[in-house]
């Protein structure tokens, strides 16, 4: 579904793009950690996989969608998973890079950021990003990442919690997940982008 144009048509990102980027990157963080931590209270470790795969995108993409056709430029998908990567550096984060530029490659082409279907899945890209920061740790530094672990965490829920993020079937669901949870979320925020922001010509 593609917007009315009535922004701007050139590709530089503007003042007002910047404020819009930054503000709705720190609504999806503050959202993100929040149910993390929410999450962490209430489930054990391993089980927390099962809720965070498809609750985090769900909560995030309706705004990430509202503000990919506000700004509608180029750069959006890449600079929000550079933000991620910012955020999770210390954690293997800089595979993030190259992955932000695989992104922006996935929402090329002219309108992409006003096409509600490229939007979503340019940012299930976000989302199997987001879902290998429990992965490459492991796989790159895995000797003190079991050593982080065990400092928080008991044998038990740390052979599990590395059996979910290295054995492939665990994988393979956990990116379903989130790929569920982008499409759903993305079904919401596009409803509210159609119904509410762009008649209100909000952002």
């Amino acid at each position: 579904m593609q917007a009315d144009n009535s922004r701007p048509a050139s590709g530089r990102w503007t003042t007002r793009d910047i404020l819009t980027f930054v503000v709705f990157n720190l609504v999806i963080v503050f959202l993100t950690m929040a149910a993390k931590m929410i999450e962490d209270m209430l489930l054990a470790p391993q089980n927390t996989f099962f809720v965070g795969s498809w609750l985090f995108p769900l909560l995030s993409t309706p705004f990430y969608v509202v503000m990919a056709d506000r700004i509608g430029k180029r750069g959006v998908l890449a600079a929000s998973i550079l933000v991620f990567g910012v955020l999770y550096t210390f954690m293997g984060g800089l595979y993030c890079a190259p992955v932000a530029v695989v992104g922006e490659l996935v929402m090329w082409g002219k309108g992409s950021y006003h096409d509600i279907k490229r939007i979503v899945g340019g940012y299930v890209v976000y989302w199997v990003t987001f879902g290998f920061h429990g992965i490459m740790p492991y796989l790159l530094f895995r000797e003190a990442y079991m050593e982080q672990l065990g400092t928080y965490y008991d044998a038990a829920d740390v052979a599990a919690m590395v059996a979910q993020y290295t054995e492939l079937p665990w994988i393979l669901l956990m990116m379903a997940m989130f790929v569920a949870g982008t499409v759903v979320g993305g079904l919401i925020g596009s409803k509210f982008l159609k119904k509410h922001v762009r008649k209100a010509k909000i952002a």
